[in-house]
């Protein structure tokens, strides 16, 4: 077992527009991973896909190629493939938030701790991926703690919430929708109660899932069928579901939206929920990722000093890491 083993491909909001990202989601590379995984042409893997990223951590088998892999996607713009100890400080980077949007903020290593906990689980995992990965989350702790990066951190439902708040002003009195029930739509629901907004409706394709939400945050909850109307009821409508397709579309939305009202969508899934020509109606205003992003890019620089200031730790655990590899190689001779 050598960390030259280790292999990461994937895609990231840096390389790719959401449109991009998009395109290669639909070629949906998790089939594609696990059925190599089936075949025996990976040994273990591991996907950590985000709103922003979609990478695959494989430990490959001995007959098959980064090549090989690579040929298996028709989408291949933007993809990356980082082996060995690239592939390890890389990871050892994501997790403690360099290639973040905002740098160091401590949602990715809750993700990175969540794809790794869904792969032992799956079995998909491997031994090498395993010891990678928790060296990888140890870091990630430590990193914070030592840096103090997260102090007043914002993450990526925070920056949603302020992109409304500086967008359409005061929140408490406004009525919002938000489609999804997941831990992005969940944070953003959390948020909304903390800033004492009183009128909030949940919807969920899964109906138990949103009903689940209503005694903990006092919520309604309409039937997902229902969701153009209310659409239509609401003053903002944030939309986080994990839907492979179009959620809210113009012909289904548009004859139903009241003239005299103001509508702020907030478009926060990838591939994207809302059709894009809903922003051409004349009294709705659409946002998306990428233009949360472009607002907030001014606030990273005091998290760039910080990231080299303690890039050291990095460079520690990667000695570690190869230290943990030599040991394992000596007790195996």
């Amino acid at each position: 077992m050598k960390i030259d083993e280790v292999l990461v491909f994937g895609i990231s909001h840096k390389e790719l527009t959401t449109e991009e990202r998009e395109s290669f989601i639909q070629t949906k590379p998790e089939d594609v991973i696990h059925s190599l995984f089936e075949q025996g042409k990976i040994t273990g893997y591991v996907n950590l896909s985000t709103c922003l990223r979609v990478e695959f951590y494989l430990q490959l088998s001995e007959d098959f190629t980064s090549d090989q892999l690579l040929k298996q996607f028709k989408f291949q713009k933007g993809i990356f493939i980082k082996t060995g100890e690239e592939a390890t400080e890389y990871l050892f980077k994501v997790s403690c938030g360099f290639y973040s949007i905002i740098k160091g903020e401590d949602q990715i290593l809750a993700q990175i701790k969540k794809a790794h906990a869904t792969a032992m689980e799956d079995n998909t995992s491997s031994k090498i991926l395993n010891t990678v990965f928790n060296k990888a989350i140890e870091l990630g702790k430590k990193f914070r703690t030592q840096s103090k990066i997260c102090h007043n951190a914002l993450s990526l439902e925070a920056i949603s919430l302020k992109f409304i708040k500086e967008s359409i002003g005061f929140l408490a009195d406004k009525r919002i929708l938000i489609l999804g029930v997941g831990d992005l739509a969940q944070a953003m629901l959390y948020l909304l109660v903390k800033e004492n907004v009183k009128n909030i409706t949940v919807t969920n394709r899964t109906q138990h899932k949103a009903l689940a939400l209503r005694d903990t945050f006092n919520v309604n909850v309409v039937p997902f069928e229902e969701k153009f109307k209310s659409v239509a009821e609401n003053d903002v409508i944030i939309s986080a579901t994990s839907a492979p397709h179009l959620v809210i579309r113009r012909d289904d939305v548009a004859p139903l939206l009241d003239k005299n009202k103001q509508y702020t969508f907030l478009d926060l899934a990838v591939p994207r929920d809302i059709e894009d020509s809903m922003g051409d109606i004349e009294n709705v205003t659409l946002f998306n990722l990428d233009d949360i992003w472009g607002v907030y890019n001014k606030h990273l620089a005091n998290r760039d000093a910080l990231l080299k200031d303690y890039s050291f730790l990095v460079d520690k655990q990667m000695d570690n890491l190869r230290k943990w590899f030599k040991y394992y190689e000596e007790r195996t001779i």
